[in-house]
């Protein structure tokens, strides 16, 4: 562009975002007083001394930025990306749909892990909400793969957010059919409202009566943060992690002159219940942990609650059997052979013996041993069914091994010889 063009186009690009402040801007008495600014400024003849495209460009966001306070504003020069946009002879919008719906089947709809968890917790590690006309079979899946738990994790650590159709889908398995309003879309550009509700019938089964953990760190943007913020004040969900960065406002992209990109947020969610939403505060976690620690914070929560609402000794008994073996498989104890050296011996008819810098554990007239887990420095398991521990007395010599079994029944180990 020459500096003659530039010129000639300098007012035009600064009257077509006053139109986009006034039109399009997601808080209209903002985008009216952006408007108001940049025209004063305009016909004051400020833009006058301005030489070039980017430095337009950098100008414009900065006021923007200044006027509305608000920090999506951007104004950048671009005119290959630009041009792009609008060319006629672009790929047609079948031919993006279709590559767009090719990396989302790559990535499984945003679906990156399921499992169920020790102490059967389900999880479900998800890292965008893609829209629930072409996830919402994936997510159906899902969601029955993790029916039959009894806790659910969600794991929205990575998410970057999405569409709220499938946070209106997965929300709708965490409730009775009784339809709750979600939440409520304000589209400034045509002046419209969309309520979202949960749905009075899923496929398959709703598990509105188990507890839910949803994990949340500083990179839980956008839509995810929706999920995090609807679930959190409709009380339906503990949240673990780190606060949210505060996105919810949707950012659309014009092209402005054929070269310049502009970007500038266009609508706003409203939760029914707050009457607001997370723009600039982001979603604070009830449990506030590193998000390296989210998962294993969630975890041992969830085995918690079941043993507190549990009223069944059986069952109490199961489940604090499991966590233990939980918090020893988060937090590893390593043990040397030094360590290890006093357990070494003969108990009767079991054998422990230390074998490539471990434990094992064996019994006489059988030609296979098994490596133990480390769960203390004095404490072992074998799998998730059996568990010893070695009683050491004052001279550090073993006096007795307890032998525990998950069903209940103790046994005690003397007579320690080797």
């Amino acid at each position: 562009m020459t500096e003659q063009d530039f010129t000639q186009i300098r007012s035009a690009v600064v009257r077509d975002i006053i139109r986009l402040a006034r039109e399009k801007y997601v808080y209209p008495d903002i985008g009216a007083e952006v408007a108001t600014t940049l025209q004063k400024r305009l016909e004051a003849g400020e833009y006058s001394a301005v030489i070039d495209e980017k430095a337009l460009a950098f100008q414009l966001t900065l006021e923007l930025r200044s006027i509305s306070k608000d920090h999506h504003w951007s104004v950048t020069y671009d005119p290959a990306g630009a041009a792009g946009q609008v060319d006629p002879e672009n790929e047609a919008d079948e031919g993006r749909m279709k590559r767009y719906l090719e990396m989302a089947r790559r990535t499984n709809f945003g679906f990156e892990r399921l499992e169920r968890l020790k102490g059967n917790i389900g999880y479900i590690d998800l890292r965008l909400f893609y829209p629930s006309e072409f996830a919402g079979e994936t997510a159906v899946a899902a969601m029955n793969f993790v029916a039959n738990c009894d806790a659910l994790i969600i794991d929205l650590r990575r998410n970057q957010g999405g569409y709220p159709s499938m946070v209106q889908l997965i929300l709708s398995y965490l409730y009775d059919p009784k339809p709750r309003h979600i939440n409520t879309f304000f589209y400034r550009p045509t002046d419209d409202y969309q309520q979202f509700w949960t749905f009075p019938h899923v496929p398959g089964k709703r598990r509105q009566d188990i507890p839910v953990y949803v994990l949340i760190s500083r990179e839980t943007c956008s839509c995810a943060e929706e999920f995090a913020y609807d679930i959190k004040h409709m009380e339906r969900a503990t949240l673990v992690g780190e606060r949210t960065p505060g996105d919810a406002h949707p950012v659309t992209k014009e092209v402005v002159q054929g070269v310049f990109d502009v970007r500038l947020p266009y609508g706003r969610p409203i939760n029914p219940i707050t009457g607001s939403d997370w723009e600039g505060t982001g979603v604070e976690p009830h449990i506030a942990v590193p998000a390296e620690k989210a998962l294993e914070t969630a975890h041992l929560c969830a085995l918690e609650f079941l043993i507190a609402k549990s009223q069944d000794e059986e069952e109490r008994y199961h489940l604090a059997w499991m966590k233990e073996i939980i918090e020893s498989d988060y937090a590893r104890v390593v043990l040397d052979e030094a360590d290890l050296s006093p357990y070494a011996g003969k108990y009767g008819k079991r054998i422990f013996s230390i074998q490539d810098g471990g434990l094992y554990y064996g019994a006489q007239d059988f030609p296979e041993s098994w490596r133990l887990i480390s769960m203390a420095k004095n404490r072992f398991r074998l799998d998730e069914d059996l568990k010893f521990e070695f009683v050491l007395d004052n001279e550090n010599k073993v006096s007795a091994v307890k032998v525990s079994y998950l069903d209940g029944r103790p046994e005690i180990l003397t007579n320690k010889s080797g």
